[in-house]
């Protein structure tokens, strides 16, 4: 019978000696969501790869103090970085897109604003989102094993971000409408990093499909059904995985 898996814990930062005291959110997640008790050995890990094993040593209303007892060797990112830029969607299916393209290691998610976008954000509201959206990508992050948080960026307008150039890398749009599917302009090129554009819940407008299209974007449907909003996501993240990534 195979021992249960340790608990996951991300850290803000894990310091080069052997002791780190957790406050605030870090203990507070530590005791009440993990409900880790002291004297337990937990996994403790933060966004730059550094990973260890950490004895529980006290535990508190007002904090943990840990010991690190050993570094461990962190698992390899994925081959392929794949950007994610991201309709913002309704706040349930943002938040599995983001919580799944984490566990699948997409490197990039890119929330932006097109004309059909049902979801605005003014600047206060869309710092907020991010937050919420780094606090879901870090608990995927505890939970699938993944070692390294991507970067999440404040929501943008599909304009700003079509005008970013990833030293020329391969792009994708979902559009139900193409003559090609994702999986086989996947499979027509040797990827080491792409960038797939999806819509919102009421798909591009003309306009934007126009930007993406004279942005090097290549129209890419998947299949004979018109999926929602999270499902094309997670789908097309699996498939740029599964051709080129970590998922082979």
């Amino acid at each position: 019978m195979q021992p249960p898996r340790r608990q996951r814990l991300y850290v803000y930062e894990l310091p080069a000696d052997a002791s780190l005291e957790l406050v605030g959110d870090r203990a507070h997640y530590l005791r009440n969501v993990l409900r880790v008790k002291a004297g337990q050995t937990i996994i403790v890990f933060d966004a730059r790869g550094s990973e260890a094993l950490a004895d529980v040593v006290r535990l508190t209303r007002h904090g943990a103090l840990l010991q690190i007892s050993r570094r461990l060797e962190p698992r390899a990112e994925s081959p392929l970085e794949v950007h994610l830029i991201q309709a913002v969607a309704k706040s349930d299916a943002m938040d599995l897109i983001v919580q799944k393209a984490t566990e699948l290691g997409i490197a990039r998610i890119r929330p932006v604003i097109t004309e059909h976008s049902v979801v605005r954000l003014d600047a206060e509201r869309a710092g907020r989102r991010l937050e919420h959206w780094q606090r879901i990508a870090r608990s995927a992050c505890e939970q699938s094993g993944r070692h390294y948080l991507p970067t999440i960026d404040l929501p943008c307008p599909l304009a700003e971000a079509l005008a970013d150039n990833v030293d020329s890398a391969p792009r994708f749009l979902l559009d139900p409408d193409a003559d090609r599917s994702l999986a086989q302009r996947l499979a027509g090129t040797h990827l080491g990093v792409c960038l797939l554009l999806v819509g919102p819940e009421g798909g591009f407008s003309r306009q934007d499909l126009a930007s993406a299209h004279r942005a090097g974007f290549e129209g890419s449907s998947l299949g004979p059904r018109i999926l929602r909003v999270e499902t094309a996501a997670i789908t097309a993240c699996a498939l740029a995985q599964g051709q080129w990534g970590d998922l082979r």
